[in-house]
């Protein structure tokens, strides 16, 4: 049964990052189609009464593009499932405070910010179209959410070039934004093609790091470990579907460029009956993967055992975990 609903209202995008998988941007979808799924998934929700904690996750492209549609889908949601959760992933440029304010304190709507570095790593990876860094306008917009009392979460790509900014970034999330808890993210294999082992290097020297300072990491590298930790298996194409502007059905935010759509939306959607014929392993979850996530296993294990357990930050990173 899907619990986890992410919409991707546009595949437009104001920011074109260096590392990027999907080169060329798509259009906008119909306001009026996602109007309608998000009506036929929240009255889905409140005949089910699922056990898991329903929400819609907007990704994209740039969500807060469609800054008429993401608000009325949100308050729509938020209304008619008051123990639901709506979670914006954002590159956070130009968030609509008018837009905003009326969310002011509702611990509900949730953004997921990406900064990837201190000012000069994050301005030479994330800019706008037209070439200009973006970190203070990203600062800006993360320091005007936690203002209106909205909760956010960072979340930095990791690789070779950014690991070397960790120790730099890390206090300047802890002192100059206050943040106890980031999501690190590697870089899909297809845009970084590090060995298992250097990619493990990496997360193992990023879990050092933000002990040191006290931080709780996050990101989808936990997934990795569902193997060994049963709560963070991955059901993707299970609990969840992604509808991209197209109205076509994928299992999760990682298949779309990827892997085949399943279907196209439609008023009949089978929202308690929807398996996605899109095996994970096509995408996350090969041989790679499942190193990584032994070796994870036993670092935790070792060293860091509070991460043996599924946390909040899980939660609200992914919409995969049942």
């Amino acid at each position: 049964m899907v619990t986890s609903l992410y919409l991707m209202p546009t595949g437009e995008c104001n920011c074109a990052c260096t590392y990027c998988y999907c080169p060329e941007q798509g259009k906008a979808g119909d306001p009026g189609l996602f109007n309608r799924i998000a009506v036929s998934f929240t009255d889905h929700i409140r005949s089910s009464n699922p056990q898991a904690r329903p929400q819609i996750r907007f990704t994209g492209g740039e969500p807060w593009l469609e800054k008429e549609l993401l608000p009325e889908v949100a308050e729509l949601f938020l209304r008619r499932v008051p123990d639901g959760l709506v979670v914006v992933n954002t590159n956070a440029v130009f968030l609509p405070e008018d837009r905003l304010s009326g969310f002011r304190g509702d611990s509900r709507l949730i953004h997921v910010v990406s900064l990837d570095g201190p000012e000069y790593l994050h301005d030479s990876r994330r800019k706008t179209a037209d070439g200009r860094g973006t970190f203070h306008k990203v600062v800006k917009g993360v320091k005007m959410l936690m203002d209106l009392d909205l909760p956010v979460y960072l979340n930095a790509v990791l690789d070779t070039e950014s690991s070397g900014y960790l120790p730099e970034f890390m206090r300047f999330i802890s002192s100059e934004l206050g943040l106890t808890e980031l999501s690190v993210s590697l870089l899909h294999l297809d845009t970084d093609p590090l060995s298992p082992a250097v990619r493990y290097s990496l997360l193992k020297n990023a879990y050092a790091e933000a002990s040191s300072r006290s931080i709780r990491l996050g990101g989808h590298h936990r997934l990795l470990l569902g193997s060994w930790i049963p709560e963070l298996r991955c059901n993707a194409g299970i609990a969840t579907a992604l509808i991209d502007p197209g109205g076509m059905v994928h299992a999760c935010q990682r298949f779309v460029g990827r892997a085949k759509p399943d279907c196209m939306w439609t008023e009949d959607f089978d929202w308690n009956g929807f398996n996605s014929l899109q095996q994970c392993g096509s995408v996350c979850g090969g041989v790679d993967d499942h190193y990584v996530g032994k070796k994870l296993y036993e670092l935790y294990s070792m060293e860091y055992p509070e991460y043996l357990h599924l946390h909040h930050l899980d939660r609200m990173l992914f919409g995969v975990l049942s």
